[in-house]
């Protein structure tokens, strides 16, 4: 799956979950979450079960035969030191790494979902479901029905870590069990590479992507002697940057310290060429041809909210913004209504805290006919 598409399919699967869950915040409706772990998911898919099930969804013939000696006659070594072990054959399991992977596993759990009344945005093997506290017989019976399945088709859990996420005020914190295994109870869950919160707050997700992005800078510092500005923006944004990006419009950043301490990142990589003496961190982004980040973020959600509206994206997120139709002023066609919120989750939650400055775009840019134009007429607009 190329990295672009799946990056797009995780902001997708999170912001939908995020939009539930901001809601329920705002109407102080306890909501639980059971975060779900296949035991080495990929290494455990029985080959005769998947084929079975490949079968079922009407994959036959030479596709089938195709998939089947892909699967087949594969076999590993292990190596310590400079010694090898004897080859053993592989009897379960899909290749890890490899395009089909992930795609042969969708497919075997792809009947577990319609099983469950609860809701159940899984990604490949990192699944989940949700639903209101006040459902917890549901969700319980929900997990039954998820560990029988599990037991039937061999896939089993790691219970372990299997855990549960609750949200909003008074939640009543009820047991979930699966099997004669009850589930832990967590306050925070890196979901999906974004580390959520019971209270649905950022600073956690963002003080863990600002470590990691300094232990990157930090490894630029020592592996490289000798930087210029050209190498260093070069080293910047491919393997620093990408870790502040990730999935940015799933999270918001409305605390100042928040703010502050991912522009601290970018303020040390910009430094790294200069001695003691150096230009300001504003001469300096003009002198690397960068943005803050605060700014970048912004346009980053821009630009999502156009790929949302012009329908660019996969999946139909439109329904999470509400159009102002009646509004005889409004700029353009896309005007959108900012929601009435009590709740902090809430109102920062992406379809609310890019209302303002969407709506004070002009048509000729909301209405741009691709996403490079948007781009260009963004960046021209804000100059």
């Amino acid at each position: 799956m190329p990295l672009v598409q799946s990056i797009r399919m995780v902001t997708t699967n999170l912001l939908q979950c995020i939009d539930d869950w901001t809601k329920a915040f705002e109407s102080r409706i306890p909501v639980d979450v059971i975060y779900l772990d296949f035991s080495k998911a990929f290494d455990r898919i029985p080959k005769r079960r998947l084929l079975l099930k490949l079968r079922s969804y009407g994959v036959t013939g030479t596709l089938l035969s195709w998939i089947e000696a892909y699967l087949s006659t594969r076999s590993f070594k292990v190596r310590v030191g400079q010694t090898f072990s004897i080859l053993r054959p592989v009897t379960s399991g899909v290749p890890q790494g490899s395009v089909l992977g992930p795609l042969l596993f969708i497919i075997y759990i792809a009947d577990l979902p319609k099983l469950i009344s609860s809701k159940s945005p899984f990604f490949a093997d990192d699944s989940k479901i949700y639903d209101h506290s006040s459902n917890h017989d549901n969700i319980q019976e929900d997990l039954n029905i998820i560990y029988q399945w599990c037991e039937t088709w061999l896939l089993p859990l790691n219970t372990d870590k299997c855990t549960v996420l609750y949200f909003g005020p008074d939640n009543p914190m009820n047991s979930y069990w699966l099997g004669n295994h009850r589930l832990k109870e967590e306050t925070s869950h890196c979901d999906l590479g974004v580390t959520v919160t019971n209270k649905l707050e950022w600073s956690t997700h963002i003080a863990n992507i600002c470590n990691k992005a300094n232990r990157q800078l930090y490894l630029i510092s020592r592996t490289f002697v000798s930087l210029n500005i050209a190498l260093t923006k070069k080293l910047y944004i491919t393997y620093v940057r990408p870790i502040l990006d990730y999935c940015g419009s799933v999270w918001s950043c409305d605390l100042i310290r928040d703010t502050n301490q991912l522009e601290a990142v970018q303020r040390r990589a910009t430094r790294l060429p200069f001695g003691r003496t150096r230009p300001s961190y504003e001469e300096r982004l003009e002198m690397y041809g960068l943005d803050t980040i605060a700014n970048r973020r912004s346009r980053g959600d821009q630009i999502f909210t156009f790929k949302v509206l012009h329908n660019i994206i996969g999946s139909n997120l439109a329904y999470m913004y509400r159009l102002n139709i009646n509004d005889r002023l409004r700029r353009h066609q896309f005007n959108l209504i900012k929601e009435r919120t009590s709740s902090r989750s809430r109102s920062n939650f992406l379809v609310n805290r890019v209302v303002n400055q969407w709506n004070s775009l002009p048509d000729t840019i909301v209405n741009s006919p691709s996403v490079n134009c948007f781009k260009n007429r963004f960046d021209a607009f804000n100059l």
